[in-house]
């Protein structure tokens, strides 16, 4: 487990990176997820990346989802709900599908209720998750944060849909200049914010 000093050091580092990036976001090969991410590898494994969100282009609920790696996501701007979900006889009712990675096409489909426990993260604050952690997040726009992963091969992943939401697919593309505009406008303001 990092010692007190290491988590400041690497929050340091991420928030120097970051600020380095957005500077002139324009220069660097984005890609976008449907989840309404906007990502950057910051290393040559994609074991530190660097993720603008864009509730805007988010569908309206999260879905719920497990990861092939665990992971340590600071904020470094803005603010985001990072929701933990479990099984439980009286949770919401949730399609759950299942594929092995890079099978997306091939699920298989079962139902799950499932109960959420929420917690707020500002500018500064770190969360967690093990790689089979079910999680879901919202964020506010241009929310910067730095995920620091360590990979996995799991079996299957899973993500859970709520009844009648379709599917979005964990794939990535290039991000357009148009979309780095978009999305990384509101995080450069939320940065200018923070060093007022």
């Amino acid at each position: 487990m990092a010692s007190a000093a290491d988590r400041d050091e690497a929050a340091a580092l991420d928030r120097r990176d970051a600020l380095a990036v957005l500077a002139d976001p324009h220069v660097h090969p984005w890609k976008v997820q449907g989840i309404g991410l906007l990502s950057l590898r910051l290393d040559d494994r994609g074991e530190r990346r660097l993720h603008v969100w864009d509730p805007a282009t988010a569908p309206e609920h999260p879905p719920v989802h497990d990861h092939p790696y665990e992971f340590t996501s600071t904020v470094v701007a803005g603010e985001l709900t990072d929701t933990t979900w479990a099984e439980h006889l009286d949770g919401e009712v949730f399609q759950r599908e299942r594929y092995r990675l890079g099978a997306e096409d091939e699920r298989t489909v079962d139902e799950v209720r499932l109960v959420g426990s929420p917690r707020v993260l500002r500018a500064g604050e770190s969360y967690a998750h093990a790689a089979a952690d079910l999680h879901d997040s919202r964020q506010v726009p241009g929310t910067v944060t730095v995920i620091r992963c360590t990979w996995h091969e799991p079996a299957e992943l899973t993500v859970c849909l709520r009844p009648g939401d379709p599917w979005v697919s964990a794939g990535s593309r290039p991000a357009t200049p148009d979309e780095v505009e978009r999305i990384t406008a509101p995080a450069r303001d939320l940065l200018r914010q923070l060093l007022r």
